[in-house]
């Protein structure tokens, strides 16, 4: 299954892009709401992801005839899609962008951002495989979840799917973006570690004489 190539894919639209993710065969049901000035529907005052989960008992699969409807019902509620035709790896922004740095010379991997996480698509039951950190997580299977864009606060930074043709990318498994998360994080230990601090102010003085 694809999506039309026809023109990008506006993500920012509810109906546009429940139909590419249908189209993708992704399963898809609503969640929670955002409303201005009183917070998310889930009535939590503290909610992490307001607007940006699953309802606690979630509705029917949506498809591509049921969509609009559901979504005049529901109008601004989070696209919820279960994680099973993949596997969402969810890193600190900062690691995650490091990684696609190295991950867009050598292949598209899906990635999506919310406020200070960054999210890599993988091939389904192949997240753990990619746990190399503790900060680190991985959902998968039928109960895990993912809010996709355009729910609150959650964008797109490579979509999964080519615009050119319509056609989705292939995923990787757990174990190929690993290593690329693994690189990011040593690298930022090492720029973190007091000698590579001591070098740089250094190296700072140095260019001050």
């Amino acid at each position: 299954m694809g999506v039309s190539a026809m023109e990008p894919v506006n993500t920012r639209d509810p109906s546009t892009a429940l139909r590419a993710y249908i189209a993708l065969g992704w399963r898809l049901t609503l969640g929670h709401r955002y409303r201005p000035r009183q917070g998310c529907t889930c009535q939590n005052t503290n909610c992490p992801a307001p607007g940006a989960h699953p309802l606690l008992e979630p509705l029917p699969p949506l498809t591509a005839a049921t969509a609009d409807s559901a979504l005049q019902t529901a109008p601004g509620a989070a696209l919820i899609a279960a994680t099973t035709h993949f596997d969402a790896v969810i890193v600190p922004s900062r690691i995650g962008m490091a990684a696609m740095t190295r991950l867009d010379t050598v292949t598209p991997v899906p990635c999506l951002l919310r406020d200070d996480q960054a999210v890599l698509l993988v091939l389904p039951a192949t997240g753990r495989y990619a746990l190399v950190h503790p900060d680190v997580v991985a959902r998968t299977g039928p109960d895990g979840w993912l809010a996709l864009p355009p729910s609150r606060d959650v964008r797109w930074d490579t979509p999964p799917w080519m615009e050119a043709v319509g056609t989705p990318h292939r995923l990787l498994h757990g174990s190929d973006v690993g290593r690329y998360l693994a690189e990011a994080f040593n690298a930022e230990a090492v720029n973190l570690s007091p000698l590579a601090r001591n070098e740089s102010a250094r190296g700072n003085e140095g260019a001050l004489r």
